[in-house]
Formats: C-alpha cells, sequence, structure tokens
C-alpha cells in the first residue's frame, strides 16, 4: 500500500513526462517542416533563376541572329563601297564664292544685287560691274545697319538690301582682295547669312570681258 502523497507525486510525475515527450516531438517535426519548407524554397528560387536565365540566352540568341541578317560583314561592306583616290587638286570651293560664269549668268537674269566695296577713287579710274552700286567697307554698317529704306533707296537708287535676301553679292578689286572677304564677314556678322562675294573681282572681271 502507498501513501497517497507518493501516488500523488507519481502520477504528476508521469503526467509531465509525457508532456515533455510530446513537446520534443512537436519541436522535431516543426524543424522537419522548417527545413522542408526551405528546400522547397530554394527549389522554386533556382527554377526562377534557370528561367531567367534561359529566357535571357533566348533573347540573346535572337538579337544575334536579327544582327547577323541586317548587318553584313565588315569585309561585305568594304567589297561594296566604290573606291575613291582624292587628290590635292579636289578643292570644294564654298558655297560663298562666286566665278565668273556663275556671276554672269547671274547678271544676265537680273537677280543681283552687286556691292563694290573698293573706294570711290578707285571706282572713277576703272567703273562698275553691270548693275551694281559702290558702297565702300567703311561705309557699309551705316548703310545696311543704320540708313532707313528710303534713305538708302534715295541714295543709292535701289532698294535697301535685306538680310533674307538671297541675291546679295560682294566684289573688289581682285581674288586677293581683302575688303571683299572682311565686307562678307561682317554682313554674315550682322545676320546677312546668304551673302556671297565674287572672287574674281572687278580685274578679273575685267580682262575676261575684253578677252
Amino acid at each position: 500500500t502507498f501513501h497517497p502523497a507518493y501516488v500523488q507525486v507519481h502520477h504528476y510525475s508521469a503526467e509531465t513526462h509525457q508532456e515533455q515527450t510530446n513537446f520534443h516531438i512537436f519541436a522535431r517535426i516543426r524543424t522537419k517542416m522548417s527545413a522542408f519548407r526551405v528546400v522547397l524554397f530554394a527549389g522554386r528560387l533556382l527554377g526562377s533563376s534557370g528561367s531567367l536565365a534561359r529566357s535571357s540566352a533566348g533573347l540573346s540568341a535572337a538579337r544575334n541572329r536579327l544582327y547577323n541578317e541586317r548587318l553584313p560583314p565588315a569585309q561585305g561592306v568594304l567589297a561594296q563601297a566604290p573606291v575613291r583616290f582624292c587628290t590635292t587638286e579636289e578643292k570644294k570651293t564654298p558655297w560663298t564664292d562666286v566665278t565668273y560664269d556663275e556671276l554672269k549668268a547671274l547678271i544676265k537674269s537680273g537677280h543681283v544685287q552687286l556691292i563694290d566695296v573698293r573706294e570711290p577713287e578707285e571706282i572713277e579710274n576703272t567703273g562698275l560691274l553691270p548693275g551694281a552700286i559702290n558702297i565702300p567697307l567703311g561705309r557699309l554698317h551705316q548703310a545696311l545697319m543704320i540708313m532707313s529704306d528710303q534713305a538708302f533707296s534715295n541714295k543709292y537708287s535701289t532698294p535697301q538690301p535685306k538680310k533674307w535676301d538671297n541675291n546679295i553679292m560682294l566684289y573688289g578689286n581682285d581674288p586677293k582682295s581683302v575688303r571683299a572677304r572682311a565686307s562678307l564677314e561682317l554682313l554674315h556678322k550682322w545676320g546677312f547669312i546668304k551673302a556671297r562675294h565674287y572672287i574674281g573681282g572687278y580685274a578679273e572681271w575685267n580682262e575676261k570681258q575684253q578677252g
């Protein structure tokens, strides 16, 4: 016969042991479930990475195919390009430089505003090109930028050139005329961006006319 207190303690100890056993079993189950979830997540992540890698590889292959189809090899391009040898005599004339033949055609058409930038003393000895007016280099700013239309027309007997005109033609004495090129640069600076100049000057014009 056991003492009641001993029976109670023994019964309590058995219940406590069972609870501890259940706790450890549950803990192991949770650990295994957590490990399973980690493995499952890792598998999904690796699968996604593989899909991304395959997609990237597919795009790269498609891009390479498109590049190869649209762009021929460098040797093919060079073979198709025409061969051209440039010489020192091949010099492009600036659009601002007008030759004798071009000026002659413009004067014949009547669609040109000729401005002789030489000094009046020079004009007295040589004369002007057909239809030209004399505005010396030092008076260009006054005539084109300050004078009114009416004042210009009264002085030069022709309408005042405008900045948008594409038929303004300057010339000096000869191809080496510094004044003609300086006048052209000034007009471009003032907004007459379509102004040009006859590179031969009065000397070439006179020589060709007499010849």
